[in-house]
């Protein structure tokens, strides 16, 4: 089942992590090292955070999250590891914390058809070998609807169809913003802009009652899957502060 996978970590040396140094953590926890297919598919069962500095001495300290998104658990040892490596760094992992809800659980959550968002890392979306950086609903929305379709097997009643999906596209707005760009270093000698901040997406009053469920549920996946491109290597991390569910 999808799953947040929360972890206080102190590493041996200070740490400067990037994208790439984020990636390798994450296909660490959550990938066999003879799983040469998952690598190199384009859709991966899992997404992470951009590790963030917690009290204690400077760059030593960090919180970690990280998602699972299939309904099946990822194994044991991405649960509850005992010690983590960022790129070359040796990281003991001193608390875990776990929050696990089934694709029915978010699917069987209030309906919204307001969604308040913040993005805590860069964001963006690719399309066609260009960096779109315009925070688009369609796109953001759409980005939700692709992982979550992901990982359930087909026919599966939870599934989003296309005419849901037209009907959700042609409906939802981008109804406030306080966004700004920011960058994250790739760890390929480059950085890579996206926008951050805080936004509020709204479908139109006449949409259908599938529709509103729908887009219900993809809300709620929303801090699973993270939003737009590279969500594997810390873009696009997706919060719901006043959401509750």
């Amino acid at each position: 089942m999808p799953v947040i996978i929360g972890a206080r970590i102190t590493a041996a040396r200070p740490l400067n992590p990037n994208a790439r140094e984020i990636h390798h953590l994450a296909c660490a926890l959550f990938e066999a090292d003879d799983d040469q297919a998952n690598h190199s598919a384009q859709d991966k069962p899992f997404s992470i955070w951009p590790p963030r500095q917690a009290p204690g001495k400077p760059g030593l300290n960090w919180v970690l999250r990280a998602a699972w998104l299939r309904p099946d658990l990822p194994a044991a040892n991405a649960l509850s590891p005992d010690k983590i490596c960022i790129g070359r760094t040796d990281c003991a992992v001193t608390e875990t914390m776990l929050r696990t809800a089934t694709h029915a659980q978010l699917a069987a959550g209030p309906v919204l058809t307001d969604a308040g968002l913040l993005f805590t890392s860069p964001t963006y979306f690719a399309h066609d070998g260009a960096t779109i950086l315009n925070p688009d609903p369609r796109r953001i929305t759409e980005s939700w609807r692709r992982s979550w379709n992901a990982w359930l097997p087909t026919p599966h009643e939870l599934r989003i169809d296309d005419g849901t999906w037209t009907e959700i596209s042609k409906s939802v707005e981008l109804a406030d913003f306080d966004l700004r760009t920011t960058t994250l270093d790739t760890g390929h000698g480059r950085n890579q802009t996206g926008f951050t901040g805080s936004a509020t997406l709204r479908l139109g009053n006449k949409t259908t009652a599938a529709a509103r469920s729908a887009f219900s549920r993809l809300v709620r996946f929303a801090e699973f899957c993270g939003t737009g491109a590279q969500t594997t290597q810390g873009f696009g991390a997706t919060h719901l502060p006043l959401q509750e569910w």
